[in-house]
């Protein structure tokens, strides 16, 4: 067990705890009572970490916002410790709301990074405001093969 007394975010909590049980399960993702998939602590890195590089790549910076949209799902928490890692603030942002009222937040939250399912995405798209839109990187998730992705 981690003492949390010892470090000084959630952040390094997690990056300790990915290394210390490599092997260890960290989720178990499940759909009602049925078991879909585990995911170890080494399993997690190795997905979160490229995103991490790749929000970097994109010249996310400490400090940066970065907003979530999905449903519940192991690619939430992916997401989430990827920003994180890459020194970010997580705005996450309920999936049920209207593509309208996803809008008004993203704007009002000043994220910079959006990372949203791909049927979010397209409604998201119809709204007339979106193109007022200002976020500089949009990363979606889901998109059937050759998806329009137009504004991503």
């Amino acid at each position: 067990m981690l003492n949390l007394d010892q470090y000084s975010c959630l952040g390094a909590a997690l990056r300790d705890a990915l290394d210390r049980w490599p092997n260890e399960t960290c989720l178990i993702e499940s759909d009602r009572n049925r078991e879909k998939g585990r995911l170890t602590y080494s399993d997690f890195k190795e997905l979160a970490l490229p995103l991490a590089r790749a929000l970097q790549d994109a010249e996310f910076v400490p400090g940066d916002r970065a907003a979530i949209i999905m449903t519940n799902q192991s690619k939430w928490l992916v997401s989430a410790y990827a920003v994180l890692h890459a020194g970010g603030v997580v705005v996450p942002v309920d999936y049920k709301l209207t593509a309208a009222e996803h809008l008004q937040l993203l704007a009002h939250s000043k994220a910079k990074v959006l990372i949203v399912e791909y049927h979010l995405w397209r409604a998201i798209t119809q709204e007339s405001e979106f193109a007022n839109h200002k976020l500089k990187t949009v990363l979606v998730t889901e998109a059937p093969l050759k998806a329009d992705l137009s504004g991503a």
